[in-house]
């Protein structure tokens, strides 16, 4: 895990830029700094930084030169050390008698096998890195290289002999990747504000993104941001851009729509044992580090299953555990956690208490790492839980994002699979498993059903319910109203279960997936989601959806995975929690503080202040509207540290 940056720009690039750059991105990789200036018509030009390792001493500083440099392209790279920690892998890393360079974020798990069967074609290898891994396969196969992957990753490779920049991001958008075009430079960095720190980058609102978030709690282009210019490469997408004209051409390398609707499944009786192997290879290739690993813990069936499946692997090496806990019984899930850990010698769990105090004295820093606001509270908790890890020196941890999303465990996928049935005519099948739903998973199951059945509706009649049950869209003040009739509500619910794990794949996913990356980064920690290796997301969406709930059990296949190695209590336990935050009470406690602040502010003219001000005393029970309330606030907060015009 890295943090990368890059400028094209025919005019010569600055080096200062990519010192400025590299200075912003240090959380992301502490352990080595480089920089390498390149050009078609003369030798590249490798720098040191402050953060360089020794082995680099006789490098020039890129500090030493401000001038502007007669090379048009400049890369640059944060280390964090995880796979062959010696000074061959430092990057900017060239190849092929440097006719490519590299600089590469994330991890290629499958590095060893691509290795091998390269190496049986000729190729020599001179680092244990995944880095060089992926070089040598982009020579091989050219911008097909990203199909052979298994992996999270964003990279930069600069092909001297075709004369373009090939920029490459993961299937899934795990790892993130930002760019900026304007005139004759091109721009790119692993985080909006490396972007910020150049002349010619503005922090600009994109006002129909901005009016989305307000109004939905997110964007209608899944891969839009709310700053204005700046772009994110979409997941599962290649972007060649042309150093000579700055020509850009980006397309899709994996459809996962295609791959799921052309899945052959196997026999009945092989799916649980299938889907149990595809687990444990993942969980495999996801413990491939050169440094100590551990995992966060939330005490819910996903993270519970990784840990135990981890620990198992370990053979008895010590396994970190990390996890939020509360003083708040109806929210805290740390007795789950620590049953989950039972029989395991080798786990060693850590606790940590998120307060009210504590989120809002971070609440400026948490939004600066994260770049854009958040959602609600809950991203603290995650937070806490990597500063957690950092105290206990991991430097890589696992995480059960995505199951939710490829198994079907959230509200909506129980309302549609009982939708599914009666579509389908299987009125006794409905009314045995909406009884079995009520009972172990939603007791407010009608809820549930309406949930879903809210994206069957006209997206007139869906904007008319949101307006009147959320408070997003009544912050808008009087005059900006008009803007809310052009909006288009964000299509993140589907009408078939298959159809909405897809949707969550690319909408609900993105926004949790950042979350991950700057909390994680926030603390040079990075962080793995075995649940994402495609090869599992497959198999999983493509199940027939009564091996996804059965019985009133969701995520049914993998509790029958969990059931021979996890505490039963866990594995069977009753109703789905997520991941939550005592919103009210930190609301409460934060009073005085929410109050000066929103008073304080220099809310845009978009916003009703005297509305936000109810909001503030209001007494909120409704948790969807109090994840707004708070949605706003960090709103307000992203506005202000990023200096953001409107």
């Amino acid at each position: 895990m890295c943090g990368i940056a890059g400028i094209i720009n025919s005019e010569g690039v600055v080096p200062a830029s990519l010192h400025s750059m590299s200075k912003i991105l240090r959380h992301r990789g502490p352990d080595d700094e480089g920089f390498c200036l390149i050009s078609k018509l003369e030798s590249n030009i490798y720098c040191k930084g402050n953060d360089s390792i020794n082995e680099l001493v006789n490098l020039p500083h890129i500090a030493e030169s401000y001038q502007i440099s007669s090379h048009q392209i400049g890369f640059v790279h944060r280390r964090l050390s995880i796979l062959d920690l010696t000074a061959a892998g430092h990057q900017p890393m060239s190849y092929h008698d440097k006719n490519y360079t590299i600089v590469f974020n994330g991890e290629i798990y499958n590095y060893k096998e691509i290795k091998s069967e390269l190496s049986q074609k000729g190729f020599q290898f001179n680092s244990d890195s995944d880095t060089e891994v992926i070089l040598a396969a982009y020579q091989n196969w050219g911008t097909d290289c990203a199909t052979h992957f298994i992996g999270m990753w964003a990279f930069a490779i600069y092909d001297q002999l075709k004369n373009h920049v090939f920029l490459s991001r993961d299937r899934f958008g795990i790892k993130p990747l930002y760019y900026f075009q304007h005139k004759k430079m091109f721009v790119f960095a692993s985080e909006i504000k490396a972007l910020l720190t150049l002349d010619n980058v503005k922090p600009e609102a994109n006002m129909n993104s901005v009016f989305e978030y307000i109004s939905f709690g997110t964007t209608t282009n899944p891969s839009a941001n709310l700053f204005q210019n700046i772009s994110s490469l979409q997941p599962a997408h290649n972007l060649i851009i042309d150093t000579n004209t700055l020509e850009c051409k980006s397309f899709c390398y994996y459809n996962l729509k295609d791959k799921v609707d052309n899945y052959s499944l196997p026999r009945d009786n092989e799916i649980q044992n299938t889907f149990k192997k595809s687990l444990e290879s993942s969980i495999d290739l996801h413990l491939r580090a050169d440094v100590p690993i551990g995992s966060t813990l939330s005490g819910g069936l996903d993270s519970s299953t990784i840990v135990a499946l981890a620990a198992l692997r370990m053979e008895g090496k010590p396994f970190k555990t990390f996890t939020a806990a509360y003083t708040e019984k109806d929210i805290d899930e740390s007795d789950f956690a620590k049953k989950a850990i039972l029989g395991f010698k080798n786990i060693d769990p850590h606790f940590i208490y998120p307060d009210a105090k504590t989120y809002w004295k971070d609440f400026d820093k948490l939004i600066w790492h994260q770049d854009l606001p958040i959602n609600s509270t809950s991203m603290f908790a995650q937070w806490e839980v990597m500063k957690l890890a950092k105290q206990q020196h991991i430097k890589v941890l696992l995480d059960g994002q995505g199951a939710d999303e490829i198994l079907g465990g959230y509200y909506n996928f129980a309302g549609i699979y009982l939708i599914e049935k009666l579509k389908h005519l299987q009125i006794p099948s409905f009314i045995k498993e909406r009884k079995e739903l009520q009972q172990k998973f939603s007791p407010n199951i009608n809820n549930t059903i309406g949930k879903a059945g809210y994206y069957f509706l006209p997206e007139y009649f869906q904007k008319s319910i949101r307006s009147k049950k959320r408070v997003g869209m009544g912050s808008i003040s009087e005059k900006y109203q008009f803007e809310l009739a052009n909006l288009h509500v964000p299509a993140r619910g589907g009408k078939s279960f298959k159809e909405q794990s897809l949707l969550s794949v690319q909408y609900g996913l993105q926004d949790l997936l950042r979350y991950e990356d700057r909390n994680s980064m926030a603390f040079s920690i990075e962080s793995r989601v075995p649940f994402l290796d495609h090869r599992l997301v497959e198999l999983s969406i493509a199940l027939k959806n009564d091996w996804k709930i059965q019985n009133g059990w969701t995520k049914y296949i993998l509790r029958k995975t969990a059931e021979p190695i996890l505490n039963k209590e866990v594995v069977w336990r009753k109703y789905k929690m997520g991941f939550l935050t005592p919103q009210k009470l930190w609301k409460s406690q934060s009073n005085n503080e929410l109050t000066q602040f929103i008073n304080d502010s220099s809310i845009p003219d978009f916003l009703d202040k005297a509305y936000l001000q109810k909001l503030n005393n209001a007494d909120i029970n409704d948790s969807s509207q109090l994840s707004e309330f708070w949605k706003l606030v960090s709103f307000l907060k992203w506005a202000d540290v990023f200096k953001v015009t409107f």
